[in-house]
């Protein structure tokens, strides 16, 4: 079974419904392929909210237990994907509120640790740079659209936000984007993704 792509609807959705049901009737094993289907996804989406790979797997490996215990809960409203990244969601911004309390003591720990080189791509550098300039919300919406491409209905589901707002914070967030790589004497290489 390959990973999903997020949204997607037709034989792949009922398959993963199929294997959610399994779990829920008691095969713990079946929820591996869950994990399999969405790790992935769910590594990227963590990794450019949290920008390091070991509070990622943490932050990972936690929604999938989460998933699992509140497995009950869903309900096929929405795709499971989409429960999932809700899920994921309100975990980073949990994670988000304790760094922002304790982002002095997180600082001076990372001072005296020792520092690994690691030189990205000319185009990561571009990436990194937009989405510091982003607030954590955002991100969230950025990276939902433009990298998971979800619709503005599934983006306001997860972040339990009107899909209106979602569509006119996702094109303030363009437009400030454009405006900062403009103004920062940078062409913009691509192109968003468009509201739909």
């Amino acid at each position: 079974m390959k990973p999903t792509i997020p949204g997607e609807v037709g034989e792949k959705g009922h398959e993963i419904e199929a294997i959610i049901d399994r779990v829920k009737l008691g095969d713990k094993q079946a929820y591996e392929m869950i994990i399999h289907q969405f790790e992935r996804q769910m590594y990227t989406y963590c990794y450019y909210i949290l920008k390091n790979h070991e509070e990622t797997e943490d932050a990972v490996q936690e929604i999938f237990i989460r998933a699992y215990e509140n497995l009950h809960r869903y309900s096929r409203q929405a795709t499971f994907s989409a429960w999932l990244y809700k899920m994921a969601y309100h975990h980073m911004m949990n994670i988000k509120k304790r760094q922002g309390r304790w982002f002095e003591l997180i600082h001076q720990f990372k001072e005296q640790q020792p520092k690994i080189e690691i030189t990205p791509t000319p185009q990561e550098s571009v990436i990194e740079e937009l989405l510091t300039y982003l607030t954590p919300e955002e991100r969230h919406i950025l990276l939902l659209k433009a990298v998971e491409q979800y619709s503005f209905d599934e983006i306001g589901d997860i972040m339990c936000i009107k899909p209106a707002t979602i569509r006119k914070k996702y094109e303030r967030l363009r437009r400030k984007l454009s405006d900062y790589r403009r103004n920062k004497g940078g062409i913009v290489h691509g192109t968003f993704a468009k509201s739909n």
